[in-house]
């Protein structure tokens, strides 16, 4: 027999793979690390499934977490918690063998079958039993939502993935921080704040109010911004607007437990548990003998149960990649009618109903819900088949301008090039839209591709523009950002000065005077003027980037952290201020916080800032084979930026450590060499590149450059902490080791943190002969 895994597909394997005395058969399920299959225990004859660790990931990092996986699951026996029978672990595998469950997690199951209001109920019950367990234990589950719920052919609620729970005694690995999915978050944790156990317990309300209201209490889930938005600062939407019957007991509950701030959530897991059993024996009364006319169907985008293949088997569902659990109730009798909670003996006494009407009314359901099956039409399907709006010139203005208020969100900057292009086709002369596609080309210059055509059509543009009407503000600040990339920093400034003339309240002449302060280091006036800016644009979020880059650069990272997380208050969906925020945690030695941080940024979205920073924080700690995999996301056409001389740097730094890679590091700094020469072009005088550019020189043994250049940025910015850090290193590379010295302890003195010193490799000789650091 094979003894190695089968392709992570769901197929059955050609042949029978033995894993110890356990035969595996076809792979049912999918997760972020490991692979599920169906199998049989040889010894007792029972069927289980397994979870294998992805051959992929088998190094210490994700062996210790999946260990602790094992570790999790094994303090816990409760007939509502997936139960773990057995790990193996072998020099070439790591599985759990765990409980079979023969179903569907919830959120298939509700796309099927119609489901009673009571076995809804039983089901909260359930959960909230296993829940209760598990904080008995210490373990916080942290992502409780409807897909890692499984319902078994018994109807028994069970809960699963536990990949990503945390307990609170035990210490985790540094790099091990998943943030729960974002529709089912705790305020709290989409902050990236501590959390306990009444963090699940807000994840519960959501789960147990999408269930008996058949709607998120926070609306839409589709945008993710808005949904996490309204999570941490807006109330919960009143349930009666869902479910006008529900009684004022469960109305109740469902507000204590989406309560924004945990001290007024229930104190007691159990105590949820027992609520939710006690008024599992009440029954809405109505017209019908069952409440089974109150079906939870899918929601706008959801597929279309009728061609949703019933398997039995609970396959993985990825949040980001399915419709999130959006459902809503099937209204069959329209007629008014009177609701009024009973208990059950009471509901068996009271209840009438004949036999005949009982099957009539069973009838209307059934043709009521295959007609609610259907696909539903969304606003996208509908404004297709609508014609098209008539030109508007203002309209297309107001939506390119709203487009580029967020650059940096994917497709943003396209939606904004296609309405300034609208508006050309019928005016070809309008200033302001070539403006508008001039700060379109300069974002994307300076986003995730810095392909200097870029920056020559915004050149060109921003030229066009100010020839065609020099009187729009808008036009100044396409022409101040351009100056603000070329370096001019005085001209951009005179820029920007005349856009606040013209327009006082521009909020791009706002953002673009921030970002030429900050690019000139007169750190003093952007600080100022960017506190000045969001005193009166209090919701202006790149205004708080801005100001948190600022304290960052200035080694003030208190102020970083408190200015980062106030814009991840008013727009958690943006990754910005994850990066920034992972940066002034981390330089306050904060480890644990920083990677909860940056995972956070990363499940909402990929980025080259995200990336870079997972592997500078990887490489800090010597986990040189999972930075390199981080930084080649961050150079990846798909995840990152293959333009950024940075994160090419990066990945050549941490290449040099990983045995046989040394040709491919040489490669990588050539190739940071070559991206950062045309910059650097433009801004002779930045210092911050000068030095990046000499340490460059150093790696690549070039050292009459390396040692030019190390003289004139010393001269430059001599009370720079990060531009002595990379002329200590530059000069220890080059041998030179007094010379090191020196640049280094001049770093400490004026902020460097000892310990980026202290975990760069290069620096371990100098280290250990000096013995300072």
């Amino acid at each position: 027999m094979n003894n190695s895994l089968p392709p992570s597909t769901n197929a059955a394997p050609a042949e029978l793979i033995q894993l110890g005395h356990y035969e595996l058969h076809d792979c049912i399920g999918r997760g972020g690390m490991g692979l599920v299959y169906r199998a049989r225990d040889t010894r007792l004859d029972r069927q289980v499934a397994i979870k294998c660790l992805r051959t992929e990931l088998f190094e210490h990092h994700y062996v210790e977490r999946f260990k602790r996986e094992a570790l999790l699951l094994a303090k816990l026996n409760h007939p509502n918690i997936v139960q773990i029978y057995d790990f193996i672990e072998a020099p070439d595998q790591l599985a759990l063998v765990m409980e079979l469950v023969e179903g569907q997690n919830l959120q298939l199951h509700l796309r099927e079958h119609i489901v009673p209001f009571a076995q809804r109920m039983r089901w909260l019950t359930e959960i909230a039993q296993g829940l209760a367990v598990a904080h008995d234990a210490g373990i916080i589950h942290r992502d409780l939502k409807a897909e890692n719920i499984l319902i078994n052919q018994r109807q028994v609620a069970k809960i699963t993935d536990l990949g990503i729970a945390k307990s609170q005694d035990y210490n985790a690995t540094l790099t091990d921080h998943v943030a729960g999915s974002y529709c089912s978050m705790s305020p709290e944790q989409a902050m990236g704040e501590a959390i306990d156990f009444k963090s699940d317990l807000f994840s519960f309300g959501i789960l147990a109010y999408q269930l008996l209201c058949g709607a998120h209490p926070f609306g839409d889930t589709n945008n993710k911004l808005q949904l996490m938005q309204r999570i941490i600062s807006h109330p919960p939407i009143a349930p009666s607007k869902h479910n006008p019957n529900l009684p004022a007991e469960i109305n109740d509950l469902l507000g204590q437990l989406l309560s924004k701030d945990p001290a007024k959530r229930p104190d007691n897991t159990h105590w949820v548990a027992a609520q939710f059993e006690a008024l599992s024996h009440l029954q809405l009364q109505n017209e019908f003998a069952s409440d089974e006319t109150q079906a939870l169907i899918p929601n706008g985008s959801a597929a279309n149960p009728s061609n949703v293949k019933h398997t039995g088997i609970n396959r993985a569902v990825k949040t980001q990649d399915h419709p999130t659990f959006e459902t809503r109730f099937v209204a069959v009798n329209t007629a008014p009618k009177k609701s009024r909670w009973l208990s059950i003996k009471n509901y068996v006494a009271d209840n009438k109903i004949s036999v005949g009407f009982g099957l009539f009314s069973v009838l209307i359901v059934a043709a009521v819900a295959v007609w609610q099956l259907q696909p539903f039409k969304t606003s996208n399907d509908i404004a297709e088949n609508l014609t098209e709006e008539p030109y508007s010139q203002a309209r297309e203005f107001n939506k390119g301008i709203e487009a580029l208020k967020l650059f940096d969100r994917p497709g943003s900057l396209e939606a904004a090039e296609k309405s300034f292009n609208r508006i050309l086709l019928h005016t070809p002369n309008n200033a302001a839209a070539v403006a508008g596609l001039s700060l379109v080309y300069s974002y994307r210059y300076s986003g995730d591709s810095e392909d200097p055509i870029w920056m020559q059509k915004a050149d060109a543009s921003a030229q066009q523009a100010l020839q065609l009407n020099a009187q729009l503000a808008l036009v100044h600040v396409a022409l101040g950002r351009l100056l603000t990339i070329k370096a001019e920093h005085g001209k951009a400034l005179a820029a920007f000065a005349q856009a606040l003339v013209l327009e006082p309240k521009n909020i791009f002449a706002w953002r673009g005077k921030v970002s030429a302060l900050r690019s000139a280091h007169r750190y003093d006036e952007a600080i100022q003027f960017a506190q000045q800016g969001l005193e009166q644009f209090p919701q202006e979020r790149f205004l708080a980037d801005e100001l948190g880059n600022v304290y960052i650069d200035t080694i003030n990272y208190t102020k970083a952290e408190e200015v980062f997380r106030r814009s991840i208050h008013m727009h958690p969906d943006a990754v910005t201020a994850y990066a920034g925020l992972h940066i002034a945690l981390e330089r306050q030695n904060r480890a644990d916080e920083a990677m909860q941080i940056l995972q956070q940024g990363l499940q909402i979205r990929s980025s080259a800032a995200l990336y870079g920073n997972l592997g500078n924080a990887l490489f800090i700690r010597g986990n040189y084979l999972e930075a390199a995999s981080a930084f080649e996301a961050a150079v990846s056409p798909s995840t990152g930026n293959p333009g950024n001389y940075l994160a090419w740097a990066n990945l050549a730094d941490v290449l040099l450590w990983i045995p046989g890679r040394g040709a491919e590091a040489q490669k990588a700094y050539r190739k940071a060499h070559d991206l950062l020469v045309p910059i650097l072009s433009r801004s002779p005088d930045d210092v911050t590149m000068i030095s990046r550019m000499a340490l460059y020189l150093a790696r690549l043994n070039d050292r009459t450059q390396a040692e030019s250049m190390l003289e004139r940025v010393i001269a430059l910015s001599p009370k720079n902490a990060y531009v002595h850090f990379r002329a200590g290193l530059a000069y220890e590379l080059l041998g030179e080791r007094d010379a090191a010295l020196a640049s280094l302890i001049k770093a400490v003195e004026l902020g460097f943190p000892v310990k980026l010193i202290q975990a760069e490799p290069d620096l371990l000789d100098l280290r250990r002969s000096s013995g300072v650091f």
